[in-house]
């Protein structure tokens, strides 16, 4: 007997399968992607992380560039300055030499093997260094004392050491004749003697030119401050010896005290007496040289 089929009974075919149309999907709406990731992904092959790495560095330029406009602008207080050493020196030492032409220098060498000498009027100075001349007779040192902040540093005393002492150098002695003092006002030093015998100098010629303060005698105590300096200018002489000399100053501020060491950059001053000469020779303002034995 033939098999009787209900189609009513039969399984329901998927839509999909019989070419219906797709139904609307179920579930929430996307939200709008996120812009500057969406940026930030597009401008880095390497995924999120280096994006991350590239809004670091566009945030730290920006904040570079806002922090450099308030600072210029006075809008921003600048980093504090560090606190001062406690153990520094309060105060600067500015340090310079000088040597008169006419103080001279002694060289020793014959006096057929040394070069011939600058004119009368002329800078000595190069033609010293270049035959080793040695100062003679006096030598100068300036030095400038200012303090480092608006404390006061009160300058208590100075004197002079000699640290090497030695007979005058043999040689010949040159200088060109006259000159005189350019300092107005100094500390003369007389390294023949030990301890060396100090002298307050004064140059009174032309006074009327010079600062009131500057036509007395140089008299400690002093006291410098970073607005208030004092300048000092120390001769030291010698006839008898070839002296190493260096200055020391004694200071106190703020309940400290110590001694600071002047000398030339680490090395002692040098002057030479001409005593050890066995010839000396001028230059004249005629350039003629007159040389004799003494």
């Amino acid at each position: 007997m033939p098999e009787t089929r209900d189609p009513s009974a039969e399984p329901a075919e998927p839509a999909e399968l019989a070419g219906a149309a797709p139904g609307p999907e179920v579930g929430p709406r996307p939200q709008r992607p996120d812009r500057l990731g969406a940026l930030l992904r597009r401008l880095s092959p390497v995924g999120p992380p280096a994006g991350r790495w590239f809004a670091g560095v566009v945030a730290a330029v920006v904040t570079t560039m806002v922090t450099a406009w308030l600072l210029a602008w006075g809008l921003m207080p600048a980093a504090a300055p560090p606190p001062p050493n406690p153990d520094g020196l309060p105060f600067t030492i500015a340090v310079r030499t000088s040597h008169e032409s006419n103080d001279g220098w002694v060289v020793d060498a014959p006096l057929a093997k040394i070069p011939a000498r600058p004119g009368w009027p002329d800078d000595w100075s190069s033609w010293a260094r270049e035959v080793a001349g040695v100062p003679a007779s006096g030598s100068a040192v300036y030095f400038t004392v200012q303090g480092v902040s608006e404390a006061q540093v009160t300058l208590t005393d100075l004197r002079v050491r000699v640290v090497t002492r030695r007979p005058p150098v043999r040689g010949v002695f040159f200088a060109p004749g006259g000159g005189g003092p350019t300092a107005y006002r100094w500390v003369d030093a007389d390294l023949d003697e030990e301890p060396p015998v100090l002298t307050a100098g004064r140059f009174e010629e032309g006074e009327q030119g010079v600062p009131e303060h500057e036509r007395r005698e140089i008299r400690f105590p002093y006291r410098v401050s970073v607005t208030d300096a004092e300048t000092f200018v120390v001769v030291g002489h010698a006839v008898r010896c070839d002296c190493d000399w260096k200055i020391e100053v004694d200071w106190t501020s703020q309940g400290r005290t110590g001694t600071v060491t002047v000398d030339d950059a680490g090395r002692p001053f040098r002057v030479t007496g001409r005593a050890g000469a066995h010839t000396q020779c001028w230059r004249l303002p005629d350039e003629t040289e007159n040389c004799e034995q003494p």
